[in-house]
């Protein structure tokens, strides 16, 4: 009963919460010229990336937050289409991680494979598929779809976003209603085989009904939301094996109902990978 009383305040405070960020969140991606967006980005993934820090060092593995927060900003500042960046990017990035191996081979008490691999580890994760939802934000297609005045980019991410939540949101009431078989006991005890049917389900109808915001054929939205209805419950899986090795429940609490910003954003950044290529190099880019 108690377990019950949890669960249903648990989901009250994340239906609460959702209500009130979805609009902002899309407001934030509208926004003419996408500027908005790069910033609300960055300062996501800079967040999740102060999570996952958090996690490493509490746990005993260093990690070093402010050379990812540098890393975070510079994929970012590379990705996004509105300001324009040195054409040395590239050198800059490369020169930030000679000095982190310089620092940390310097450092007293030193440990650099300890700390360099978590710290990589996190810029590539949170950054590189990060900043692929940036690519998504400006992508230009061909054959825009600029509906209500709103930029192509605009409309790809809002596809976007709406496949992951149907993911989310399938994969959580089938798991519930219907799931009995466990999906990865020994990483997320409570998913379930039917959950991540359900969840895989709704993210391919949702690809085919959006498809024409990001300017593919309904068979290519429905390619593109089963990849990512697959995409997503790996990024989901990938975070819960982290935390469950570093020893937490959840990344931070920073969202009530949803836990840490990680937590909200794990299925979006592998999903975000899978949308980029699509767009840059797949059958409909």
């Amino acid at each position: 009963m108690q377990g019950e009383w949890k669960d249903g305040r648990r989901m009250q405070q994340r239906t609460l919460t959702a209500i009130l960020a979805i609009p902002v969140v899309l407001g934030l991606m509208a926004w003419p010229g996408g500027v908005p967006a790069v910033i609300a980005a960055g300062v996501v993934l800079t967040l999740a990336f102060a999570e996952f820090t958090s996690m490493c060092n509490t746990s005993g593995v260093p990690c070093r937050l402010w050379w990812g927060a540098i890393g975070i900003l510079l994929l970012v500042l590379w990705t996004q289409g509105r300001v324009a960046v040195p054409p040395d990017m590239p050198e800059i990035a490369l020169v930030v991680v000679w000095m982190l191996a310089i620092v940390e081979t310097g450092r007293r008490g030193r440990r650099p494979v300890a700390a360099i691999g978590p710290t990589l580890l996190g810029i590539l994760w949170i950054g590189g598929l990060g900043a692929a939802f940036v690519l998504v934000r400006f992508h230009q297609p061909r054959d825009p779809f600029t509906a209500f005045g709103l930029e192509s980019g605009a409309w790809a991410v809002i596809a976007l976003l709406l496949m992951v939540w149907a993911l989310d949101i399938a994969a959580y009431f089938f798991g519930r209603k219907v799931g009995r078989t466990p999906l990865a006991p020994g990483i997320s005890p409570k998913k379930t085989i039917e959950g991540a049917a359900g969840g895989f389900l709704a993210a391919t109808l949702m690809g085919a009904v959006t498809a024409p915001l990001f300017s593919f054929t309904t068979g290519g939205g429905l390619l593109v939301g089963a990849c990512i209805g697959v995409a997503g419950q790996i990024g989901d899986l990938f975070e819960s094996a982290v935390k469950r090795e570093l020893g937490f429940k959840d990344s931070g609490s920073a969202l009530p109902g949803h836990g840490g910003w990680l937590d909200r954003i794990d299925a979006l950044l592998f999903a975000s990978g899978v949308m980029a290529w699509f767009l840059l190099r797949g059958p409909g880019g």
